[in-house]
């Protein structure tokens, strides 16, 4: 799958145009890296000419982004290829919740949904991930989302908090996070932000699932959202809870072995 971008201006075109010329170079002399082309300093997102900062256009979201590290470039130009991203579908005057934001693909995606009828709250904890979230929101004009700098937890916390090798990767440490992050229940951000109600719930909190889906359980049992999860290695004790509260899969993907780490659909049994 080729994913098309542009530049905001024609001086960032025509580095883009530049950098996947030399890349198309490059692939036809070089020998393919050990760790693959996306890591090779030779990739268009980097060479000659670095794509960071850069005002660019993702095609299969249709909006504008900004990103800090090329982790961002594909992320924003790519995610269709790694994810179901089309298994999420709000409707206009829709309220979706997503928890562990990143940069925004898919709080862009709701947004641009539910219109000026509905709201999206983003949780991002991680000031550098919020930082490229807010500007990416500014970018495409879209109004209607609440950012807030709280990871999803079963009760109210100050936790550690771990930054991967990647931004993507930034995580909940129980143990020794480099840092500390404010926690709290979504059922807590539901009273407080007065929602009278939550059409989607969309999670990607690298392993702790389940502490933020316990402490979403009065939200889930009174307005029986749409959930999509990223699974990373808790598929079981998700699975259990979300039967627990009236919850079937309805559809799941995996892209290792032993249900390692993948996504779900799930409803409430009709």
């Amino acid at each position: 799958m080729r994913m098309v971008t542009y530049g905001k201006t024609a001086f960032t075109t025509a580095k883009i145009l530049c950098n996947r010329a030399m890349y198309g170079l490059a692939r036809t002399v070089a020998k393919p890296p050990s760790n693959g082309w996306l890591h090779s300093r030779w990739h268009w997102y980097k060479s000659p000419f670095s794509l960071r900062r850069q005002v660019l256009w993702s095609e299969p979201l249709g909006a504008w982004f900004r990103p800090n590290d090329e982790s961002a470039i594909e992320c924003m130009l790519c995610l269709p290829k790694y994810e179901p991203v089309g298994w999420v579908a709000p409707k206009p005057s829709d309220v979706f919740l997503d928890v562990g934001a990143y940069i925004g693909w898919f709080t862009i995606q709701a947004a641009k949904a539910v219109g000026a009828s509905g709201r999206v709250i983003a949780l991002e904890p991680d000031d550098y991930n919020r930082e490229q979230l807010e500007r990416n929101l500014a970018l495409n004009g879209l109004s209607s989302v609440t950012i807030l700098p709280v990871a999803a937890w079963f009760e109210h916390a100050e936790l550690g908090w771990h930054t991967g090798e990647m931004p993507v990767w930034s995580q909940v440490d129980r143990k020794s996070g480099a840092g500390s992050i404010r926690a709290v229940p979504i059922d807590s951000l539901v009273n407080d932000l007065s929602l009278a109600n939550v059409s989607w719930i969309k999670m990607d909190i690298e392993g702790a699932e389940t502490e933020a889906l316990r402490g979403a359980e009065k939200t889930l049992r009174e307005f029986r959202p749409a959930l999509f999860i990223e699974i990373h290695e808790t598929l079981g004790p998700v699975t259990r809870f979300l039967e627990e509260v009236g919850y079937v899969i309805e559809k799941s993907e995996f892209d290792e072995p032993l249900e390692r780490h993948g996504w779900i659909l799930a409803r409430t049994v009709s």
